[in-house]
């Protein structure tokens, strides 16, 4: 057993040792593989910050996320780090008043537990119950949570037969909850339909055949967003009359009625790093900002189909700019630049959502998302697109 304060004595002089010898492994690894460079992953070991703390106090308004990254350079590293306690029935799930105390085991670091009692309330003269805790959400569910409950990524060809608003009660050209409105499809009597609005046509280009070929930019999803929910009193030729139960927006004429699958959404999210290569790119911002910044949410180019999972934690690669080099008279472009971390909080099959957990300078649409410490991002570096 070592001392915390010993390891951390020793850390610099490790790193030194250990860089050196991952270097040689490296090299030789690499010349006996026959895999491809940009097919590998490594495991990055473990940054502690210099200022970790001994212990922490789980608080209020905390997420796994900003805990996390009180102990670690790279917060995505936290499952890593973390002990498992044989007392605790459910090591991972934190609650306000919990400690969590950073020892050091073998020289090398991490965290143990010990669950705070949290508030007692007294029901009698003769009864005392612990109220039930909520756990530390991984990240803040306000942020993202009109996301998750009502925006859903579809093929296109989904609105092509889809009824459609054509009117409201009494020719209004807005309605809300408890109001009639009538659409003009298939409609069959007492079905309960949400009713859509599209947002975003998210596309990416196609390959360089396809595009000499003259197809166009293939689409990864339309965005719809969900308004309320309405039920079908009847249908007659083709029209039929709702009753809206329920609109968090006003609903007007041109909005689709879909039956679309509103369940099984993920609402509890652990950092971790994709075990697969991943490049993608930031397609969007949702919100309309202009410039990208913590705790903002952005669309990017990959989903299900590429190995992506809710959690995943991907690093922002700042485009380099284009400066003029004066003395050969040419443009030339700098390398991207290490600005930031997103974690992916829903995935559909060919676009996520993700929310910008750190920012050390505003982003923007087109930047690259890497996994932390994929070789692929070495490559990149080299001029590789």
């Amino acid at each position: 057993m070592i001392s915390l304060d010993g390891w951390r004595a020793c850390r610099s002089r490790c790193r030194a040792v250990a860089g050196r010898l991952l270097l040689v492994g490296g090299l030789g690894l690499l010349a006996a593989s026959p895999t491809p460079v940009w097919a590998l992953s490594v495991q990055e070991p473990l940054s502690l910050k210099a200022d970790a703390p001994a212990s922490y106090t789980v608080r209020e308004g905390d997420t796994l996320w900003s805990i996390a990254a009180r102990f670690l350079d790279s917060p995505w590293q936290w499952q890593a780090l973390w002990q498992r306690n044989p007392q605790v029935a459910s090591p991972r799930q934190l609650y306000p008043g919990d400690v969590i105390r950073l020892v050091a085991t073998d020289g090398a670091p991490h965290l143990a537990l010990e669950r705070g009692r949290g508030d007692t309330v007294r029901l009698s003269p003769s009864v005392r119950r612990a109220p039930a805790r909520e756990a530390v959400p991984s990240l803040p569910l306000d942020r993202i949570r009109v996301f998750l409950e009502s925006y859903q990524i579809v093929d296109p060809d989904v609105l092509a037969d889809a009824p459609t608003v054509v009117a409201g009660q009494a020719q209004r050209l807005l309605s809300g909850a408890g109001d009639t409105l009538y659409a003009h499809g298939r409609l069959p009597a007492g079905t309960t339909l949400g009713i859509y609005r599209p947002g975003s046509d998210y596309r990416a280009p196609m390959s360089s055949e396809s595009e000499g070929q003259g197809s166009g930019a293939r689409s990864l999803g339309l965005e719809l967003h969900r308004l309320g929910h309405a039920r079908v009193r009847r249908n007659v030729d083709g029209v039929g009359e709702l009753k809206v139960l329920d609109a968090v927006q006003e609903i007007r004429n041109g909005d689709y009625l879909l039956a679309l699958d509103e369940g099984g959404i993920a609402t509890q999210f652990q950092p971790k790093v994709p075990e697969t290569p991943v490049v993608a790119t930031i397609l969007s911002v949702p919100d309309g900002v202009r410039f990208i910044g913590r705790h903002d949410i952005v669309a990017i180019d990959r989903g299900s189909a590429d190995g992506l999972e809710t959690g995943h934690v991907l690093q922002v690669m700042r485009q380099g700019e284009r400066v003029h080099d004066d003395v050969r008279d040419e443009w030339v472009t700098l390398p991207d630049t290490e600005a930031g971390a997103v974690m992916v909080f829903r995935v559909f099959e060919h676009l996520s959502y993700a929310l910008v957990m750190r920012a050390s300078q505003a982003l923007a649409v087109g930047d690259r998302l890497v996994v932390p410490s994929d070789l692929r991002e070495v490559v990149a570096s080299g001029g590789a697109s």
